[in-house]
């Protein structure tokens, strides 16, 4: 184990007997505890708002403790509102990661928007709670995984299932079949491509779209290269009805 990665592994918060014995590619699920809350890198990112990438890159390149990475705040000032509640103001995002919130950032922001007292916003827990970050397996077809593994099982990005999942508060299961996935179907040649919308074809699955770029990610089943066809000539017109007139005399043959 070198010491630099040891170092990184450290900081990240694994168990310092993980850390020297794990070989490189397999790492725990790290954990990390705030406020008397404890969630996965992931689920501290869902609560707060902040990316993914963004804040593992804050405690791993940065070497930040998970106060400071999350005190930072995510990107877009649409998270930076001052909110009231409970006698003090602070940005929106400080109350998603608040020990007395009972929603994510998100979450919060939608219900104020929608006009919600902010202490009802905050402390109100949701019919349909999100259990995307929490890092806790997921069942489906009989088959119990993480959501990177049914990610790496489907060929769908983690991101596609987990907004589907959390978009339209489906399943793990009806996530992935509405993404045009089963275990059945998974033995049908199929692929991931990103098109144009111009080169949508019937059968085609969406499962995700670029607004910017008009970028459209689609599953499409037995995906085969067009054959370059030969440009035939073009075929002489038959007459309807034979011409008028008298027709000259055919010659033989033998003449």
């Amino acid at each position: 184990m070198k010491k630099e990665a040891l170092r990184t592994r450290l900081a990240l918060g694994w168990d310092p007997e993980d850390a020297l014995t794990r070989s490189k590619h397999e790492q725990p699920t790290l954990h990390f505890t705030h406020g008397e809350r404890t969630l996965t890198l992931r689920g501290w990112a869902e609560q707060s708002g902040i990316k993914y990438h963004t804040l593992y890159g804050r405690i791993r390149t940065q070497g930040l403790s998970l106060e400071e990475a999350l005190d930072k705040g995510p990107d877009g000032e649409h998270f930076m509102v001052p909110v009231t509640a409970f006698g003090e103001t602070k940005p929106l995002y400080r109350w998603g990661v608040d020990p007395r919130a009972n929603a994510s950032t998100s979450t919060i922001r939608k219900r104020i928007k929608a006009g919600w007292h902010p202490q009802s916003a905050i402390t109100e827990e949701p019919e349909n709670r999100s259990t995307l970050g929490t890092g806790q397996p997921y069942s489906a077809w009989g088959k119990r995984m993480s959501l990177p593994d049914w990610g790496r099982l489907s060929g769908i990005p983690e991101e596609v299932i987990r907004g589907r999942m959390h978009g339209h508060e489906l399943t793990l299961e009806a996530a992935l079949h509405s993404l045009g996935w089963t275990p059945e179907g998974s033995a049908t040649a199929a692929s991931l491509l990103t098109v144009q919308v111009h080169q949508l074809q019937p059968g085609d699955l969406v499962v995700s779209a670029e607004a910017p770029s008009g970028e459209i990610t689609v599953r499409r089943h037995h995906v085969d290269t067009p054959i370059p066809q030969r440009a035939s000539r073009p075929m002489a017109r038959k007459l309807a009805t034979p011409p008028l007139g008298p027709q000259p005399a055919r010659r033989s043959a033998g003449r």
